[in-house]
């Protein structure tokens, strides 16, 4: 970004923090959400200093932000590119665990699961629903059963 679009940035931002915070339900869920995914849309990810100040303009604690950070894996707090969710749900657990050690450790990811070049994020669910084609795999939303850590890969890297 450069100099001009950075405070067009900000400008939006304190905008969207305005509105939110002149509005009577500015602190119920449904609201905070919409707020943050607004500002998402801004920035493309969530840094500290906006959920902060989203935080302080819902009038709820930064814990209740993270609870709902948690609750709502589409709001990014990072600006990675590509995500990658790991079924770990009975049928596909077993049989993934091996791709996630391979994906975490090719990818070099820290506790955040976020890459070591920052581009990629990886996760794990409990249960991404499509036992019948197991193990599954989530890349930017789209479903791939039965890959391989390399074909996941070729699918975010180069």
């Amino acid at each position: 970004m450069d100099h001009d679009e950075n405070r067009e940035a900000d400008v939006q931002i304190k905008e969207i923090l305005d509105y939110y915070g002149g509005r009577g339900d500015r602190g119920a869920q449904e609201t905070v959400v919409e707020m943050l995914r607004e500002l998402q849309d801004v920035q493309g990810f969530l840094s500290p200093g906006i959920l902060a100040a989203a935080a302080e303009t819902a009038g709820v604690k930064e814990s209740t932000m993270r609870a709902i950070l948690k609750r709502f894996p589409s709001l990014k707090t990072a600006p990675y590119r590509h995500e990658i969710v790991v079924c770990l749900g009975k049928n596909c657990g077993g049989r993934n665990m091996g791709v996630l050690q391979e994906l975490r450790r090719r990818l070099k990811t820290g506790p955040d699961g976020i890459s070591a070049d920052g581009n990629v994020k990886v996760s794990t669910r409990s249960c991404l629903k499509s036992c019948r084609t197991a193990p599954n795999v989530m890349v930017d939303g789209e479903m791939c059963s039965g890959e391989s850590a390399e074909g996941i890969l070729g699918r975010v890297v180069g």
